[in-house]
């Protein structure tokens, strides 16, 4: 089993720098945490070195360039520098119209990477003559991929359908893709209609909504993360490391925590520990059934209490902290990753409590699981919850959500749809001056 983890233009490719800071050489050792390299593969498209260049965590063979005249040039390539330069201007149109020349060399870097080779010769068939178990076929490689990409600007609003799309074939319809789209700060002045980091917000909003509705098409589960619920900040262009490493932190637990901290029900005999995995995100993130399915939006949310006072940190047996389930629940839905997100409108959750051993008992100290279970139905209209359970190696117990909602139901959605149609109609009015 193969997770694609692919990031496209410069906020996508930031997210999963910031997820793959989870990895052992980048942790220098200091916890325990399972390695996500171990589970999958991080590519990241740009049309620009200048962002490449700001990645830490992402190997050079893992990293493409898209290149209007070159299309897709990997990273090694001779010239590379020469060739990745230019980048698409906010114009998710324009790039594309580039993708679409050059969209099926996607299919042909996967079978590159992940295609299945012949055996040698004389080695077709088993001891006796009889015939071998054959070979996966490539196809059967990649089952999740989490598409990161961002909708305010022109490289990732543009690509990520395409590549979303292109892996899509290439794996026969096997692999489920979950994108995780940045909606762009649109919180524009009324003077100059731009937004706190003086980027026009009507062109954002139109840019998102393009996306969007590009996405959709593509995507089995969207997962929204919004600029603007950090646009109340002072300098809020210098919170983005840390907006994305809550992101990453957000998206390791849901996707690592049942994989590789799983709980043994011998070990919590009186406690219920059921289990989720990707594919109970794919379902929590969608509506409908098979050929009728379509995408839900979400938001993720994660709070996190400490389980030590300070002397319990230096002394064991000493300073066991009581976890107020209820308040973990209320915070964990407040920190969502959207702006204005009503939760009473949510229709589906799933979420994952990580803690350690002790406190997945039935104990004093114990989180209450039944708690969350009860607020997290209160929330949902279709009373659709997922909730499992795992292992924390640190003194900490956390609680992420993913709450996921119709586009209809969403204000910000329609919020940016309307900034969208403004700007649209602003354009058409100064074309015809």
């Amino acid at each position: 089993m193969t997770y694609l983890f692919v990031g496209a233009g410069q906020a996508g490719g930031a997210i999963v720098d910031a997820l793959f800071e989870y990895t052992d050489d980048s942790l220098l050792g200091l916890f325990s945490s399972p390695d996500i390299s171990t589970l999958g593969t991080p590519f990241v498209f740009n049309s620009t070195i200048r962002d490449l260049e700001n990645l830490a965590n992402i190997p050079e063979e893992n990293q493409f360039g898209i290149a209007e005249q070159h299309g897709l040039v990997e990273r090694s390539e001779p010239g590379f520098e020469e060739m990745v330069t230019g980048g698409f201007g906010r114009d998710p149109v324009r790039a594309d119209e580039v993708m679409v020349q050059y969209d099926t060399e996607v299919q042909n870097l996967l079978d590159r990477r992940f295609g299945a080779t012949a055996p040698p010769p004389g080695e077709e068939e088993g001891e006796g003559g009889e015939a071998t178990t054959p070979a996966p076929a490539a196809s059967d490689t990649i089952d999740f991929v989490f598409l990161c990409l961002g909708l305010g600007g022109g490289t990732g609003c543009g690509i990520g359908p395409h590549l979303a799309r292109q892996i899509k074939r290439y794996t026969d319809g096997h692999a489920q893709v979950i994108a995780v789209a940045i909606l762009p700060n649109t919180k524009g002045s009324v003077e100059d209609d731009t937004n706190d980091d003086g980027i026009a917000a009507g062109r954002q909003a139109w840019n998102a909504r393009y996306g969007l509705d590009r996405l959709e098409d593509e995507a089995d589960g969207i997962v929204l993360v919004d600029n603007q619920r950090i646009s109340y900040l002072d300098s809020s262009a210098g919170q983005f490391g840390e907006y994305n490493a809550y992101v990453a932190a957000s998206l390791y637990d849901l996707i690592t925590g049942p994989v590789f901290s799983s709980v043994d029900a011998s070990e919590v005999e009186s406690v219920d520990t059921p289990d989720i995995d990707v594919q109970d995100i794919v379902t929590s993130l969608s509506f409908g059934i098979g050929g009728d399915s379509r995408p839900g939006y979400a938001a993720i949310g994660r709070s996190v209490s400490m389980t030590q006072t300070l002397p319990g940190y230096l002394l064991p047996f000493v300073g066991k902290r009581e976890i107020d389930s209820a308040a973990l629940s209320r915070l964990s839905a407040s920190k969502q990753t959207l702006a204005n997100a009503d939760s009473q409108k949510a229709q589906k959750a799933i979420s994952l409590v990580r803690a350690p051993s002790s406190y997945l008992t039935d104990g004093s100290h114990s989180v209450e699981t039944a708690t969350i279970q009860e607020f997290l139905e209160r929330s949902c209209g279709l009373s659709e919850v997922n909730l499992g359970i795992a292992l924390s190696d640190r003194k900490l117990a956390s609680l992420t959500t993913l709450l996921t909602y119709r586009r209809e139901d969403l204000g910000r959605i329609a919020e940016i749809e309307s900034i969208a149609e403004a700007y649209e109609e602003d354009q058409s009015e100064q074309m015809m001056i």
